[in-house]
C-alpha cells in the first residue's frame, strides 16, 4: 500500500466542492475554515493573476461566482451546527456590522448532542 500523506486543507476545501449545494445537515469548525481557508489563498492567487490583465482579469470574477453556492451552502451548515438556522446568512452577505455577528456564530463550539439539523459531525 502506497503512503499517502492527509493534506486536511485540501480534503476540507474538496468536499466543500462535493457538497455543492447542500444547505442541510451540519458542518464542523475544522471543515468551515479548511475550506474557508484554501477558498481564500485561491481567491487571492486568481486575483494576483487578474492584476496582470488581458484575459486573466476576469479569473477572480469566474472563480468567485463559481464558489458562491458552495461557501453559502457550507456557512448554513456551519451555521446549523452550532444550532442556528441559516437564515442567519443573509444578515452576513450585506457588509454591515452583522457580519461580526455570523463570524462569532462560525467561531463558536459545534453543539456535541443531535440538534435539529441532525446528529453530531463526527470528528
Amino acid at each position: 500500500m502506497l503512503y499517502r500523506p492527509r493534506v486536511p486543507l485540501v480534503e476540507n476545501y474538496i468536499a466543500g466542492l462535493l457538497k455543492y449545494a447542500v444547505f442541510r445537515g451540519r458542518a464542523s469548525r475544522a471543515e468551515y475554515w479548511g475550506f474557508a481557508f484554501a477558498n481564500l489563498i485561491l481567491a487571492g492567487s486568481f486575483w494576483l493573476l487578474g492584476t496582470l490583465g488581458g484575459p486573466l482579469r476576469t479569473l477572480s470574477l469566474l472563480y468567485a461566482v463559481a464558489v458562491l453556492i458552495p461557501n453559502l451552502a457550507i456557512t448554513a451548515r456551519r451555521l446549523h451546527d452550532v444550532g442556528r438556522s441559516g437564515w442567519w446568512l443573509p444578515l452576513g452577505i450585506v457588509p454591515t456590522p452583522l457580519v461580526f455577528v455570523i463570524l462569532f456564530f462560525v467561531c463558536q463550539r459545534g453543539q456535541s448532542e443531535a440538534n435539529r439539523y441532525g446528529p453530531p459531525v463526527s470528528k
